[in-house]
C-alpha cells in the first residue's frame, strides 16, 4: 500500500524522464543550452528567453509534463492534508491543477481562515513523539 501512494507521482515522473531522454537523443531535440541559460539570467530578459524556448516542441512537452507532475504532487498533498485535518480542499485542489502555486496559497489561506493553522511537518512531529 505504501507504493500505491506514490504510484501517480512515480508514473508522471517516469513519463517526464522519458520525454527528456527522448528529446536529448533527437537531432535539435532540445533547446540550445545558451537559450536555456538566458531564462535564468536576471540581467537579461528571462521572460523573452522563456517565450523563445516555447518554439521548441520538445521543450513544451517537457515543461507540460514537469508542471503536470508538480500539480499532481502538490494537489495530492493539499487533499491529504485536508482529509487529515478536516479542511475543505476542493477549491484549492482545483486551482492547483489549473494554475499551480496559487492553489497551494489558497489552501494555506483556507487553513488559516478555518482556524486550523498551517500544516506541521509530519517528520518533525513524529521525531518529537519518539523523543
Amino acid at each position: 500500500q505504501e507504493f500505491f501512494i506514490y504510484t501517480p507521482i512515480t508514473i508522471c515522473s517516469l513519463l517526464h524522464l522519458f520525454i527528456v531522454l527522448t528529446s536529448i537523443t533527437q537531432p535539435s531535440g532540445t533547446a540550445p543550452l545558451a537559450e536555456f541559460a538566458d531564462v535564468f539570467d536576471p540581467s537579461g530578459n528571462p521572460q523573452n528567453a522563456m517565450m523563445g524556448m516555447m518554439k521548441y516542441p520538445n521543450f513544451v512537452t517537457e515543461e507540460w509534463s514537469h508542471v503536470l507532475t508538480w500539480d499532481l504532487f502538490v494537489g495530492r498533498w493539499i487533499w491529504l492534508d485536508g482529509l487529515k485535518r478536516g479542511i475543505f480542499t476542493a477549491h484549492s485542489v482545483l486551482l492547483c491543477n489549473l494554475i499551480g502555486p496559487p492553489g497551494l496559497l489558497l489552501h494555506f489561506a483556507t487553513c488559516l481562515v478555518t482556524g486550523k493553522g498551517l500544516a506541521v511537518d509530519d517528520v518533525a512531529e513524529a521525531e518529537g513523539e519518539e523523543g
